[in-house]
Protein backbone atom coordinates (compact mmCIF):
# COMPACT_ATOMS: atom_id res chain seq x y z
CA UNK A 1 0.00 0.00 0.00
CA UNK A 2 1.55 3.26 -1.46
CA UNK A 3 1.17 5.84 1.30
CA UNK A 4 -0.12 9.44 0.20
CA UNK A 5 2.49 12.30 -0.38
CA UNK A 6 1.67 15.72 1.60
CA UNK A 7 3.46 19.08 2.10
CA UNK A 8 5.71 20.27 4.84
CA UNK A 9 7.21 23.16 6.34
CA UNK A 10 10.92 22.70 7.07
CA UNK A 11 12.08 26.26 9.17
CA UNK A 12 16.27 25.51 10.24
CA UNK A 13 18.03 27.97 11.83
CA UNK A 14 21.40 27.91 10.79
CA UNK A 15 25.00 28.59 11.96
CA UNK A 16 25.19 32.25 12.21
CA UNK A 17 29.02 32.59 10.03
CA UNK A 18 27.66 30.50 6.84
CA UNK A 19 29.16 32.44 3.92
CA UNK A 20 26.42 32.84 0.51
CA UNK A 21 28.52 29.71 -1.05
CA UNK A 22 28.17 27.98 2.44
CA UNK A 23 24.12 28.29 2.32
CA UNK A 24 23.60 27.22 -1.15
CA UNK A 25 25.85 23.70 -0.36
CA UNK A 26 23.35 23.55 2.20
CA UNK A 27 20.41 23.82 0.07
CA UNK A 28 21.82 21.05 -2.54
CA UNK A 29 22.70 18.59 0.31
CA UNK A 30 19.38 19.20 1.55
CA UNK A 31 17.72 18.80 -1.85
CA UNK A 32 19.80 15.44 -2.57
CA UNK A 33 18.37 14.36 1.13
CA UNK A 34 14.70 15.32 0.11
CA UNK A 35 15.33 13.46 -3.14
CA UNK A 36 16.79 10.50 -1.87
CA UNK A 37 13.87 9.93 0.57
CA UNK A 38 11.33 10.12 -2.38
CA UNK A 39 10.50 13.82 -2.01
CA UNK A 40 11.05 16.73 -3.64
CA UNK A 41 11.08 20.83 -2.85
CA UNK A 42 8.84 23.15 -3.44
CA UNK A 43 10.41 25.73 -3.12
CA UNK A 44 12.92 27.91 -0.51
CA UNK A 45 12.09 31.08 0.57
CA UNK A 46 14.90 34.18 1.24
CA UNK A 47 16.73 32.97 4.58
CA UNK A 48 17.64 35.99 6.70
CA UNK A 49 19.78 36.10 9.64
CA UNK A 50 18.38 37.28 12.45
CA UNK A 51 18.35 37.49 16.60
CA UNK A 52 17.59 34.97 18.73
CA UNK A 53 15.23 35.27 21.72
CA UNK A 54 17.82 32.65 23.89
CA UNK A 55 20.82 31.41 22.44
CA UNK A 56 21.47 28.21 21.18
CA UNK A 57 24.86 26.53 21.39
CA UNK A 58 26.11 29.50 22.75
CA UNK A 59 25.14 31.24 19.20
CA UNK A 60 22.50 34.78 19.94
CA UNK A 61 22.34 35.01 16.22
CA UNK A 62 21.38 32.55 13.30
CA UNK A 63 20.10 32.26 9.76
CA UNK A 64 16.84 31.19 9.29
CA UNK A 65 15.92 28.75 6.29
CA UNK A 66 12.49 28.02 5.52
CA UNK A 67 11.17 25.77 2.75
CA UNK A 68 8.42 23.69 1.44
CA UNK A 69 8.65 20.26 0.64
CA UNK A 70 7.05 17.61 -0.62
CA UNK A 71 7.40 13.79 1.26
CA UNK A 72 5.32 10.59 2.14
CA UNK A 73 5.21 10.89 6.04
CA UNK A 74 6.86 7.94 6.67
CA UNK A 75 10.62 9.53 5.54
CA UNK A 76 10.34 12.63 7.87
CA UNK A 77 12.22 10.45 10.66
CA UNK A 78 15.02 10.31 8.02
CA UNK A 79 15.16 13.90 6.92
CA UNK A 80 15.01 14.81 10.49
CA UNK A 81 17.53 12.45 11.40
CA UNK A 82 19.93 14.13 8.80
CA UNK A 83 19.64 17.38 10.28
CA UNK A 84 20.17 16.58 13.77
CA UNK A 85 23.66 15.49 12.74
CA UNK A 86 24.18 18.63 10.45
CA UNK A 87 26.95 20.63 12.27
CA UNK A 88 25.40 23.95 10.85
CA UNK A 89 21.80 23.20 12.05
CA UNK A 90 21.15 24.56 15.28
CA UNK A 91 17.56 23.75 15.15
CA UNK A 92 14.92 22.50 12.96
CA UNK A 93 11.23 21.70 12.76
CA UNK A 94 9.20 19.69 10.31
CA UNK A 95 5.43 21.02 10.01
CA UNK A 96 2.71 19.94 7.98
CA UNK A 97 1.01 22.28 6.10
CA UNK A 98 -2.77 21.45 5.91
CA UNK A 99 -4.67 22.39 3.10
CA UNK A 100 -8.71 23.17 3.62
CA UNK A 101 -10.91 21.06 1.98
CA UNK A 102 -13.65 23.81 1.78
CA UNK A 103 -12.55 27.01 1.55
CA UNK A 104 -13.50 29.13 4.78
CA UNK A 105 -15.92 31.59 4.62
CA UNK A 106 -17.02 33.84 7.53
CA UNK A 107 -20.90 33.82 8.38
CA UNK A 108 -22.84 37.22 8.45
CA UNK A 109 -23.26 38.73 11.91
CA UNK A 110 -26.43 39.24 13.35
CA UNK A 111 -27.30 42.28 15.22
CA UNK A 112 -29.05 42.18 18.52
CA UNK A 113 -31.96 44.81 18.80
CA UNK A 114 -31.12 45.07 22.30
CA UNK A 115 -27.53 46.55 21.60
CA UNK A 116 -29.19 48.84 18.76
CA UNK A 117 -31.00 49.96 21.66
CA UNK A 118 -28.75 50.61 23.76
CA UNK A 119 -26.24 52.28 21.38
CA UNK A 120 -29.53 55.10 20.84
CA UNK A 121 -29.78 55.89 24.57
CA UNK A 122 -26.21 56.14 24.58
CA UNK A 123 -26.12 59.00 22.42
CA UNK A 124 -29.36 60.45 23.85
CA UNK A 125 -27.57 61.40 27.67
CA UNK A 126 -28.15 59.64 30.98
CA UNK A 127 -31.36 58.56 31.80
CA UNK A 128 -33.78 60.68 33.59
CA UNK A 129 -32.73 59.70 37.49
CA UNK A 130 -29.29 60.40 36.86
CA UNK A 131 -29.82 64.27 35.21
CA UNK A 132 -28.25 67.11 36.75
CA UNK A 133 -32.11 68.44 38.31
CA UNK A 134 -32.08 70.63 41.25
CA UNK A 135 -32.88 68.57 44.28
CA UNK A 136 -35.75 69.87 47.04
CA UNK A 137 -34.49 71.35 50.45
CA UNK A 138 -35.83 68.18 52.01
CA UNK A 139 -33.55 65.46 50.34
CA UNK A 140 -30.38 67.54 51.15
CA UNK A 141 -31.37 67.85 55.02
CA UNK A 142 -32.26 63.81 55.03
CA UNK A 143 -28.63 63.46 53.33
CA UNK A 144 -27.20 65.41 55.85
CA UNK A 145 -29.09 63.83 58.75
CA UNK A 146 -27.91 60.47 57.54
CA UNK A 147 -24.38 61.33 57.01
CA UNK A 148 -24.15 62.98 60.47
CA UNK A 149 -25.41 59.30 61.88
CA UNK A 150 -23.15 57.96 60.01
CA UNK A 151 -20.17 59.76 61.19
CA UNK A 152 -21.57 58.95 64.98
CA UNK A 153 -21.45 55.05 64.40
CA UNK A 154 -18.05 55.04 63.41
CA UNK A 155 -16.99 57.00 65.54
CA UNK A 156 -18.73 54.68 68.43
CA UNK A 157 -17.13 51.95 66.88
CA UNK A 158 -13.79 53.26 66.33
CA UNK A 159 -13.70 54.38 70.10
CA UNK A 160 -13.23 58.07 69.36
Amino acid sequence: MESEVKQYELICILEPHLEEADLDNFKQSFEKIVSDNNGRIIHFMDSKKCNLIYPINKQKQGIYLVSHISLEPKNIANISNELKTNKNVLRSLITILETPSEPITEKPRKIIKKYATNAKRRQAGPPASQRDEPRSESSSKDDKIKLEEIDKKLDELVGL
